[in-house]
């Protein structure tokens, strides 16, 4: 074990009340939390340069809120497929926006590989985003939710598709 050494902090009543409610898995005392607080800021840093690490990082950061999410669709019986998938998608999209960029000199090469893994990710999300809009109820809180939102996005469409065979055509 490494050596420790002993420091000494002053924190503001905010701070220690903060540091009381923390919750951080074994630790109890309040250097405990705050060694906890530093293996956490040290991966936020290192984290940053592993795409995998990132990911795990950024599903931490989630957890809390998509487990309360969760709890209160079980409590309600309620559920959102919509909701669900952003909780596991987002965390690998940022993951590879942040960790997965090219280094300074990295080529055009570099920045056209970032660039397809990007858009395969974000058009795998569309695609399971319409996904949700194929039945009439859809798999969301509020199952009308897709018939309004998609219309536009599905014009948008029906315009692209159009200047693409007057492109094809020319």
């Amino acid at each position: 074990m490494p050596k420790s050494i002993p420091i000494s902090v002053r924190l503001s009543d905010d701070d220690v009340a903060f540091l009381a409610e923390y919750e951080a898995q074994g630790a109890r005392t309040p250097s405990e939390k705050l060694r906890d607080i530093l293996r956490e800021a040290r991966a936020r840093q290192e984290g940053g340069q592993d795409a995998t690490a990132c990911e795990e990082l950024l599903r931490q950061m989630a957890r809390p809120s998509e487990r309360r999410i969760r709890q209160l669709q079980r409590e309600t019986g309620q559920r959102s497929d919509l909701v669900i998938k952003l909780y596991e998608r987002l965390p690998e999209m940022m993951a590879e926006l942040v960790a997965a960029a090219p280094e300074a000199g990295g080529g055009e090469a570099e920045l056209k590989r970032f660039e397809a893994a990007l858009a395969a990710e974000l058009f795998a999300l569309i695609e399971e985003v319409f996904d949700l809009g194929l039945t009439s109820q859809s798999r969301t809180y509020e199952p009308r939710l897709m018939e309004g939102r998609l219309e536009p996005v599905l014009e948008i469409a029906r315009l692209l598709e159009r200047k693409r065979q007057e492109t094809a055509g020319e």
